[in-house]
């Protein structure tokens, strides 16, 4: 059943003016991008001069969807005969308001997810532990701004259980949970990422603890023992009276990540859950310590938790894999890790990739890490220490900053550079040997993903 009807858009948007709507009118939510269309959507247009919204020459193929346009400018759409909500100039309240206006009428609790990698990653687990048992709404399409949180949240059920969030410092992480109002806040770690002219990883830590800004006295938050500033995290917390569970490698972490030889698994109050002869990166394990601890909270049991992880495919661009025949006499394993990249993703991609296969032939292709602030040589450089642990026995590289890394590492290792990706592409088909290991690594605006594509589009 839709939840929109005309009596909550008027008063969710009092300064809105609606027309042609008719009786017994009703709509799913709002969507402001025409890749995400869905059945009896309000559209959002975006208008010449507009920030936000689909582009008014997409109505026609998204019109037998569409329930309602919302516009700043209703004249324009008359023509179309569909019901009309017109905003005032800036739709960015809008959409915000929207999303507020359901926040209040949900009664079940709001799990959001931050942190400067892993989120997507840990919001997808947390939604699979919760919706195992629970009826769960996640926004897993990744649009994690303000803006983004707010239109997924119009279209969530507000009957039912749980609702997971991920959430960015997009907009500001002070408006994210007042959006949001968290029973739970998960902060995945803290690195050095998005940092701004005089900005420090201080100053990254301070912006994300303001997640628990709206959280009431009780509630929960969730933290990585071992990230930069956990300090700073769990005094903030503590500030705001909510329960800190804490999650890691350290012994007195709530939840310890655990491995075997052939299994990985965790340590809980003292008693070891394993992925019977399943191991996983150390990076994912610390995402699935997060679902753990909200799943935990929330009365599963350990065994029906990791039943469900167990079953954990990593999603695109995040450690996604494939086996890729280049021609009869080559064939290799691809690890997809492209879509971002940190000095704390990076390090942990690089040293899960070399703990899964300690023994094969293993090759790393890594690009350039953005935003990484005036500091960018000294952490581009620093990725030595995890390559030398586990020793590649090829390591391909592209785009600027990387070139610190190259002239740390051309003494020891076989190592390639290429100033651009086309070039590196036309040479990687004889650079990839037979049954070898292959994981491609950089910040999404590195374009490696294209490398990625490349090589699945060359196997036979």
């Amino acid at each position: 059943m839709n939840f929109w009807n005309e009596q909550k858009i008027k008063e969710a948007l009092p300064d809105a003016r609606l027309y042609n709507i008719p009786p017994n009118w009703t709509a799913s939510g709002l969507v402001i991008w025409h890749d995400n269309i869905v059945d009896d959507a309000i559209i959002l247009i975006r208008r010449t001069g507009e920030k936000r919204g689909i582009l008014p020459k997409k109505i026609p193929e998204l019109l037998h969807q569409v329930s309602a346009i919302m516009t700043t400018n209703a004249t324009e759409f008359f023509k179309y005969n569909k019901p009309i909500i017109e905003i005032p100039a800036n739709s960015s309240n809008a959409i915000i308001n929207l999303a507020r206006y359901i926040r209040s009428n949900f009664t079940g609790k709001v799990c959001a997810i931050t942190g400067s990698s892993g989120k997507s990653t840990t919001t997808q687990l947390v939604y699979d532990v919760l919706a195992s048992k629970y009826k769960t709404n996640a926004n897993l399409n990744k649009f994690n701004t303000s803006w983004g949180i707010s239109w997924n949240m119009t279209l969530f059920n507000p009957s039912a259980d749980y609702w997971v969030i991920e959430t960015s410092l997009g907009g500001g992480m002070s408006r994210n949970s007042a959006i949001t109002k968290p029973d739970y806040a998960v902060i995945t770690n803290i690195a050095p990422v998005h940092l701004k002219e005089g900005m420090s990883i201080r100053d990254i830590a301070n912006e994300k603890s303001h997640i628990f800004n709206s959280m009431k006295e009780n509630s929960t938050a969730i933290l990585y023992s071992e990230t930069n500033y956990f300090e700073l995290l769990k005094n903030s917390a503590k500030f705001k009276n909510l329960n800190i569970i804490t999650f890691g490698k350290s012994e007195n972490a709530d939840i310890k990540i655990h491995q075997e030889e052939h299994c990985s698994g965790f340590i809980i109050k003292g008693k070891k859950y394993l992925f019977e002869g399943q191991t996983f990166a150390d990076h994912i394990l610390l995402d699935m310590a997060a679902a753990c601890a909200i799943g935990l909270s929330e009365k599963l049991s350990p065994e029906e938790i990791l039943s469900v992880l167990k079953d954990f495919k990593p999603i695109e661009g995040r450690g996604e894999t494939f086996t890729i025949k280049l021609s009869d006499n080559k064939t290799f394993n691809l690890t997809d890790e492209s879509y971002n990249a940190n000095p704390i993703s990076m390090q942990a991609a690089i040293e899960g990739f070399g703990n899964l296969h300690p023994k094969e032939n293993k090759i790393l292709i890594l690009g350039d890490m953005a935003e990484c602030g005036p500091e960018s040589t000294k952490y581009h450089a620093e990725i030595a220490e995890p390559i030398r642990k586990i020793k590649p026995s090829k390591i391909i590289l592209c785009g600027k900053d990387i070139k610190n890394l190259y002239e740390e590492i051309k003494n020891e290792f076989e190592c390639h550079y290429f100033d651009n990706i086309n070039e590196m592409n036309n040479n990687l088909q004889k650079l990839i040997d037979n049954n070898s290991f292959v994981m491609v690594k950089s910040s999404h605006s590195s374009l490696l993903y294209e490398t990625v594509n490349f090589l699945k589009k060359a196997g036979v």
